[in-house]
């Protein structure tokens, strides 16, 4: 195992909560449904772990997956959207994944410099960005602190408190986890955040339950960004979120961004909660392409 500088202990809690949360893992990468390679990529913050898909001279797509998921839950996305694209799948740098970090990022700026150093790794100068819950929040940040390295902004489901206050059904399945995260716990969570439930052949949902258990407990960093941040975005924006989403009312979330974002497309996916990518992955999988393909640049 991997270890990191004494002064930042690994996310996992125990050698063996690391062991489960990577078999989960494995089993989830074995159904990436396309050819791809895996490799490490180092930032100031510890090595970021990379799923990379699609032509290499395709347009660079980066994904940032929600807390608790690892970049193995677009899984079901990635054939489509690594079709034409270069698509990168991020393990997010203090989450469950391959990711190692030597220090945690302690804020807004960090979280942007974080990425900024795996694009500059990477190669890329720019490129489209999608972010689901969590990931929604990273993307969404790093448009805001470098709108000149994100072309177009997809954000499915955001982490974003900006967007509306939770709602009754985030409250009955959110709070005993809070209060006791446990495996039975986490599985009631999930059942709130997914109109299918947990099943445990749904490795999406199996790796959130593994991670609950076994990730050191830590509340994500989730500002509240600014009314005039939002109107600041210049570049196009997707913002969908399923009709049973927990976290904030879906419909009002989508006119609240119409009013605060200048050139975004708002969508409510019927039949679908907070857990897209399971929910419905043909329809978030088809508006994301449509999206980017709608908005193509002229010339790359």
């Amino acid at each position: 195992m991997r270890k990191n500088k004494a002064d930042c202990p690994s996310v996992y809690a125990s050698p063996e909560g690391q062991a489960r949360c990577m078999a989960v893992y494995d089993a989830a990468l074995a159904r990436w449904p396309v050819p791809y390679e895996q490799f490490d990529v180092p930032t100031r913050f510890g090595s970021t772990h990379v799923i990379a898909s699609g032509p290499e001279d395709g347009p660079p797509l980066v994904l940032l997956h929600g807390q608790w998921s690892s970049a193995t839950m677009w899984s079901t996305v990635i054939a489509e959207l690594s079709r034409d694209r270069r698509a990168y799948a991020l393990d997010q740098i203090d989450d469950v994944g391959r990711s190692v970090p030597t220090r945690i990022p302690a804020g807004r700026a960090d979280y942007a410099a974080w990425l900024a150093d795996v694009f500059d790794r990477l190669g890329l100068r720019s490129a489209d960005v999608v972010g689901l819950s969590y990931g929604g929040f990273l993307a969404l940040n790093l448009a805001l602190s470098a709108p000149d390295r994100v072309r177009r902004l997809g954000l499915l489901c955001p982490g974003v408190p900006s967007f509306g206050t939770p709602t009754l059904r985030w409250a009955i399945h959110g709070l005993p986890m809070t209060l006791l995260p446990s495996r039975s716990t986490a599985k009631w969570l999930v059942k709130g955040l997914s109109v299918g439930g947990y099943h445990p052949e749904n490795l999406e949902a199996e790796l959130f339950v593994t991670a609950v258990q076994h990730v050191r407990s830590r509340v994500p960093f989730r500002p509240a960004f600014s009314d005039a941040e939002f109107s600041g975005l210049r570049m196009p924006v997707l913002l969908v979120i399923g009709e049973r989403e927990a976290m904030y009312d879906a419909r009002a979330a989508g006119s609240r961004a119409r009013q605060l974002i200048p050139h975004v497309e708002a969508e409510v996916i019927p039949n679908a909660g907070h857990m897209l990518t399971s929910d419905q992955p043909e329809v978030v999988a088809g508006l994301v392409t449509q999206f980017l393909r709608r908005n193509e640049p002229a010339s790359r």
